[in-house]
């Protein structure tokens, strides 16, 4: 597969390196000059110095024959222009794009961005997950790009703990896909009651998690 990246900073490096070890062709973009150097010296790489949002740029990095487009640069309205370009201009199938400022994210959707990831939401779930005791994990992100894949620990107070699902007032927009108790993991099941410390591996509108988690943990 051939992609091409806009702006190598950390998400950009360490995304073109996965890449290419995985097998993927790989060009980058990036207006600075001295790491354009550095890039092609390190990973052997093509690297157009230039910028994401210009015609000329894109061309020179082969854009009409991507398959994927990303582009990591630190301004979202860069970001968004970049994809615009590529999708509209050189027909790439998949445009992704980071987004740091989450107040974007439905314009992102909106102007048909296939992906949009939230750099602040991700740096948040990876930091509240290593906290000890913490009974919510954001598992992945699923191809609809509202909705999670989450695991959340029922815990030892919680007035989940002793009910069936069937009692439960789940949100909308929520299915319970597996529950891992100590004797191993068991599809749920309506007459299925809840114990502490029980797993629950549950798909989850983003807007939903919250409730969800309350349902499961709240004393």
């Amino acid at each position: 597969m051939y992609v091409v990246i806009s702006g190598c900073g950390s998400v950009g490096y360490h995304l073109t390196k996965a890449l290419l070890t995985a097998g993927h062709e790989v060009t980058v973009v990036d207006p600075n000059p001295h790491k354009a150097e550095l890039l092609r010296a390190e990973l052997g790489i093509e690297v157009v110095t230039g910028s994401g949002t210009s015609r000329k740029d894109l061309e020179t990095a082969g854009t009409s024959r991507a398959q994927v487009f990303v582009s990591a640069a630190d301004l979202d309205e860069t970001n968004l222009v970049a994809c615009q370009v590529a999708k509209h201009l050189f027909k790439v199938g998949r445009t992704m794009s980071v987004i740091r400022d989450p107040k974007n994210d439905s314009l992102f959707r909106v102007l048909g961005i296939d992906v949009a990831v939230n750099a602040n939401h991700m740096l948040v779930y990876a930091l509240e997950e290593r906290f000890p005791g913490q009974p919510l994990m954001h598992l992945m992100q699923t191809r609809l790009d509202q909705v999670q894949l989450v695991c959340i620990t029922v815990p030892e107070d919680a007035v989940a703990a002793g009910q069936s699902l069937a009692g439960l007032e789940l949100p909308r927009g929520s299915l319970i896909n597996l529950v891992i108790k100590a004797t191993g993991p068991e599809l749920p099941h309506e007459e299925m009651v809840l114990e502490a410390h029980d797993q629950v591996i549950a798909v989850v509108s983003i807007d939903e998690i919250p409730a969800l988690y309350d349902i499961l943990t709240g004393a």
